[in-house]
């Protein structure tokens, strides 16, 4: 893919064999009165709000959606063109929940003031201010009659309104923790609610009374849903499971892995026989509610997912976030499924060995798995521990391999033939964030959260040294290519260069501030630090031998991890739903010869995949590869596609592994091979005829 700023054409579901990405282009269409962008291949378009998106639903008649935003404001759009037709104004704080009258006059709204508010759709009056909750209102819902509201929150109450006069007709106390949920049931009889304390309960909307109570087999609950006859509810729970129960018999009827993080939007289709759920890992996702299998996979948010709404006659879905947009999907083709992991091994981390043969990948399960970096074929795992796994070493030649799990003080170092445990490296008084081997094999050194730097022998795991200077956690740790020196990076600011024969340390580089990352490249280039801190956008990239700052690499969302190649000359860095390569480009007609030159970003990457949380680079190639919160592992190429008359680079994903299903925006598929009827389907309709 070519670098630019990219729309949104959503292709989703093919196989990923041969897949080739080798175009990408701007196409912008002006909707400016809509505040609509992004259409492209005839692709739903998005709209674009001020502020994050907090909640979505459709009008009964499907002639209007409305949202809730972050600042208190309500917005309704006219769906068939698009354009803002009112501002409800009032609430203090997050509207976090709205839900429309059933004859479409009137919206209901909840809100972090703690207060619910039901408005005249019309004349955008507020009829009432239900006053009672004393914490946020997290959830509102309307009878089906349209005579009774209820809604609920962190008060752990559920309340019960007279929409018609704004009486407070039952205050419901069961729950013993924060409710995230409620719905009423077709017939308006009974109300279900869900939340923290793990219990699903039903309550009599007519007396008040508390009804059944069935316990949570999955722990908490953050969203709950009537199908449209009544026979079954939805739960979607805190740590990504989606439980269908009976209502007649209290029994759950299929239990499926929805996602990798927390379910927080759940809605039946209008004919019942789809569940869209979202997540904060940013996909919306279309199952079958008979057979539990995945119909489509969305991606294209850059932020987390708060809610998803279909439309009354089922042929869209709209999707809310906090990247400020509400994303319209086209699901009028949905029916034919597709295979998908229920839940994957999401990657912590990833790791080439020094021949470039193999690609380790530390894993959320505590295990660490090894890849051929050419096939991607999956080799011998081993389980280091029931922590998710928090960094890797691996020796010069192959034949060690060091990993330290999340929140532990002891690094444990393994032999990769047998995977058996090698030696256990204990002395850190705090949780160890990174290891590195030396160059010739004599040491290992590790960096802690007790600011220090340990030097342990390499061959008997004895501590030899502690390295003290640091006045924050030491985050980052690299040799010098002739084993002589160690460069540490800390959240004190500094990078500090540590001489193994004297013992003498000196700051060579100074930020001058807090920082939250830290990664150093020793290439033959010359010695490179970048850095980030907390919650930037920006990579600041530093001449370590003058400690200068060398330039500010500036990004349109917050950088999660960053990694030079080996050559020094490429910077690859994550944002949250893509990933941009910078590269050096010298200009050797400047003042000063080599060396000048500025850093341009060359490839950007959107929207291929889950959020990253690991690159790396494959040594000695402009290859390198990414591990993602959905749990796929993929392996990327950076490749010339210059012409005579400008220089171009575009990157190639030569494989992936883990999580089989590819959802792809803001790219164009072609040569695609090797494609099931099924999935040519699916390619075919999210690209709007672009598949090969």
């Amino acid at each position: 893919m070519s670098g630019g700023e990219f729309d949104s054409a959503q292709l989703q579901g093919a196989d990923l064999t041969g897949v080739n990405f080798t175009k990408s282009w701007i196409r912008q269409v002006d909707f400016t009165k809509a505040q609509m962008e992004g259409v492209q291949f005839g692709e739903m378009p998005y709209l674009k709000e001020s502020t994050w998106v907090v909640s979505c639903v459709y009008s009964p008649d499907g002639a209007s959606l409305a949202v809730s935003l972050g600042d208190g404001r309500i917005n309704t759009y006219e769906t068939s063109t698009w354009k803002t037709t009112r501002t409800f104004e009032g609430h203090r704080g997050w509207a976090n929940g709205i839900t429309y009258s059933p004859t479409g006059h009137q919206l209901l709204s909840g809100s972090d003031d703690n207060t619910v508010r039901l408005w005249d759709c019309k004349s955008g009056s507020c009829v009432f201010v239900l006053e009672g909750h004393v914490d946020f209102v997290s959830t509102v819902a309307f009878s089906p009659s349209g005579k009774q509201v209820a809604s609920a929150g962190k008060d752990k109450t559920v309340r019960l309104w007279d929409a018609q006069t704004g009486a407070n007709l039952s205050t419901l106390t069961a729950h013993t923790e924060w409710i995230r949920s409620i719905s009423y049931s077709p017939d308006g009889r009974t109300i279900v609610s869900v939340g923290d304390d793990g219990m699903i309960r039903f309550f009599d909307t007519q007396t008040g009374q508390p009804g059944d109570v069935w316990e949570s087999q999955s722990g908490e609950m953050t969203r709950v849903a009537y199908s449209l006859g009544g026979l079954q509810i939805a739960v979607g729970h805190g740590n990504g499971e989606l439980v269908l129960y009976n209502t007649t018999t209290g029994k759950p009827t299929r239990n499926w892995g929805a996602h990798g993080g927390a379910v927080v939007g759940l809605n039946f289709s209008p004919n019942g026989q789809w569940v869209a759920t979202c997540s904060y890992e940013g996909t919306v996702k279309v199952w079958s509610a008979v057979t539990g299998s995945a119909l489509s996979v969305f991606t294209g948010h850059t932020s987390p997912i708060f809610q998803v709404a279909f439309s009354p006659n089922g042929l869209q879905l709209s999707s809310c976030s906090f990247d400020c947009t509400i994303r319209l999907w086209n699901v009028s083709s949905l029916g034919t499924s597709m295979d998908m992991e229920s839940v994957s091994d999401p990657s912590t981390s990833v790791l080439f060995s020094p021949d470039a043969r193999v690609l380790f990948s530390g894993t959320n399960s505590g295990a660490v798995r090894q890849y051929d970096a050419v096939s991607g074929d999956s080799g011998p795992a081993i389980v280091c521990g029931d922590n998710p796994v928090k960094g890797l070493a691996v020796s010069p030649y192959g034949l060690r391999v060091a990993s330290v799990g999340t929140g532990t003080k002891v690094v444990t170092v393994w032999d990769v033939g047998t995977w058996q445990v090698y030696f256990v490296l204990r002395g850190h008084t705090g949780e160890v964030n990174t290891m590195a081997f030396s160059a010739d094999s004599r040491w290992i050194a590790t960096g802690s959260d007790d600011n220090t730097v340990r030097l342990w022998d390499a061959r008997s795991g004895v501590q030899d040294r502690v390295l003290e200077g640091h006045t924050h956690y030491v985050d980052c740790l690299v040799f010098s290519p002739n084993s002589q020196r160690i460069f540490s990076g800390s959240w004190d600011g500094t990078i500090r260069a540590w001489d193994l024969d004297s013992g003498e340390s000196r700051v060579i580089v100074d930020a001058g501030g807090d920082i939250g990352r830290w990664t150093i490249s020793t290439s033959p280039e010359g010695l490179k630090g970048a850095s980030k801190s907390f919650a930037s956008h920006e990579v600041k990239l530093w001449d370590v031998e003058s400690g200068q700052l060398q330039q500010t690499l500036e990004h349109d969302d917050e950088v999660q991890c960053f990694a030079f190649s080996s050559c020094g000359q490429w910077v690859g860095v994550s944002l949250p739903r893509s990933v941009w390569l910078w590269n050096f480009e010298s200009d050797k007609t400047a003042e000063g010869g080599e060396g000048r030159g500025e850093w341009k970003c060359s490839v950007r990457i959107g929207d291929v995949f889950g959020e990253v949380i690991g690159i790396a680079w494959k040594p000695n190639t402009l290859e390198f590869s990414i591990g993602c919160l959905n749990g796929s592992l993929q392996l990327w190429k950076v490749v010339d596609i210059s012409t005579s008359s400008s220089d171009q680079r575009s990157a190639q994903l030569v494989w992936s592994a883990g999580n089989p299903v590819l959802a792809a925006s803001d790219t164009v598929f072609a040569d695609a091979v090797g494609l099931s009827s099924a999935n040519q389907q699916l390619l075919t309709q999210r690209g709007m005829g672009a598949a090969a």
